[in-house]
């Protein structure tokens, strides 16, 4: 190779042999290859070794779920036998929260015997261990009088009872030679469940209306007066308690000797509905009475008013007594007589003063009684409709301006889903902050204790 300087023209640039030129063009293209190996090649190499990784991974994985899911059907089954089991089980037992059931019971038993059963009393629960579980003994105790064979036909029922009852007691007294006397004690097995007290009484005809979500509609206001009456109403307003258009009513009796049923019909004083009480009451040497019962409905007075009352609609005259019954929060039941003897036709307002002894307060409404006195025979149907408390101006109108009550916030709840539960929109979730010192967006903690206003 050789180099010409000497006599090279002005501009002419440097001559380059072919040879170099390729030798050019090689380095180029190795030096193109390398870096295209370097940035591209070995960058995809590194990244098809880790989707491969990645993809051992999640074979693996789903290997895994598909063997979970392979034993997926085997769990059902096997869940599916443990729930049969447990139904069986559980079948031959009343739970805690199925008391209005024993009633059911004993109140199908003693109607379909034809033993005079003049009472039946029942028992607190006790505590016991049957078979390795712990249950609860609800006593029951029946007394009788009838024939041999009408006895024998009540206790094949309690024997042959598909729930577990324990016969513990049985007095045999032979009055002639066709009529026997005595009492029959037995226990019906319960566990699970919250126990719920009925007061040992029977329940019946269960009726749970339709329409109004919101459980507080009720507490929100004062009744206005209504057209067409006359008196004092059409100028003062009572505090309404319950429009009695929602939540389950049950009709509720003492012994064999009263029966009845509570049904809504759509005929009311106020509203779309009304409660519909019919009765049969055969009273022996004491007062009976039929409830319309009214636990379901959270009535609660935290304070005396000056009367308390309920709309009746009567379709002529009884000699029953209408009346409320209370309960303290003690378990004293408390009576208020509103009307001794029926001696109207329609609708009418019916009231009396409570007891102004603030110390047995708050007190819960439970129950609208209708009570006969003893030797009596007597049916009749009546309805009801709105129940209402009137408090004088310095005991409850200032209050009722701004009326609150509380709270206590479960885990998961949150502002809005509070104002949802109580007015059935979550839009008012901003007031609630503003009365418990909340910023807006905050989570209230679980068991802190929130004021709202009604």
């Amino acid at each position: 190779m050789e180099l010409k300087l000497g006599n090279n023209k002005p501009g002419s640039g440097l001559n380059i042999s072919t040879k170099e030129k390729s030798l050019l063009l090689l380095l180029a293209v190795v030096t193109m290859l390398w870096l295209f190996h370097k940035y591209v090649i070995t960058p995809q190499e590194l990244e098809i070794q880790r989707l491969k990784a990645e993809k051992a991974s999640y074979e693996e994985e789903y290997m895994k779920m598909r063997e979970i899911l392979s034993k997926e059907s085997t769990i059902r089954k096997e869940y599916a036998a443990l729930l049969e089991d447990y139904g069986k089980t559980a079948g031959k037992y009343y739970s805690g929260d199925e008391q209005p059931e024993l009633m059911y019971m004993i109140n199908g038993i003693t109607d379909s015997s034809r033993l005079n059963i003049p009472g039946i009393s029942f028992r607190e629960t006790e505590t016991a261990e049957l078979e390795g579980i712990d249950a609860k003994l609800s006593g029951v105790s029946l007394a009788y009088r009838g024939s041999y064979s009408d006895l024998e036909k009540l206790l094949s029922q309690l024997r042959n009872n598909p729930r577990r009852v324990l016969i513990e007691e049985l007095s045999i007294h032979r009055e002639d030679a066709e009529t026997l006397s005595g009492q029959v004690a037995f226990s019906a097995v319960t566990f699970g469940g919250k126990e719920t007290e009925k007061d040992g009484y029977f329940y019946a005809n269960e009726f749970t209306a339709q329409g109004k979500a919101d459980p507080f509609e009720a507490f929100k206001g004062y009744a206005e007066a209504a057209e067409g009456n006359s008196g004092s109403w059409d100028e003062e307003k009572r505090l309404l308690l319950s429009d009695l258009e929602s939540d389950a009513v049950y009709f509720m009796s003492i012994g064999s000797g009263v029966t009845g049923a509570v049904e809504k019909i759509p005929e009311g004083k106020f509203g779309r509905t009304s409660v519909r009480a019919e009765y049969y009451i055969s009273a022996g040497y004491q007062p009976e009475r039929a409830y319309v019962v009214l636990d379901d409905q959270n009535i609660n007075i935290k304070y005396p008013p000056s009367s308390i009352g309920i709309w009746a609609y009567s379709y002529g005259y009884s000699p029953v007594t209408v009346g409320l019954r209370f309960q303290s929060q003690e378990g004293e039941k408390i009576d208020l007589k509103l009307s001794e003897g029926v001696n109207w036709v329609g609708w009418k307002y019916i009231s009396a003063s409570p007891t102004q002894d603030v110390n047995v307060y708050p007190l819960k409404l439970d129950r609208i009684y209708i009570e006969l006195g003893p030797e009596k025979d007597d049916y009749g149907v009546l309805l009801f409709d709105r129940i209402e408390a009137e408090y004088t101006d310095n005991e409850e109108s200032a209050g009722n301006q701004d009326s609150f009550e509380f709270y206590v916030v479960q885990p998961g709840d949150t502002l809005r889903g509070i104002s949802e539960k109580f007015y059935g929109t979550g839009s008012r979730y901003t007031s609630i902050a503003k009365d418990n010192g909340l910023p807006k967006n905050s989570a209230p903690e679980a068991g802190r204790i929130l004021v709202i206003r009604k």
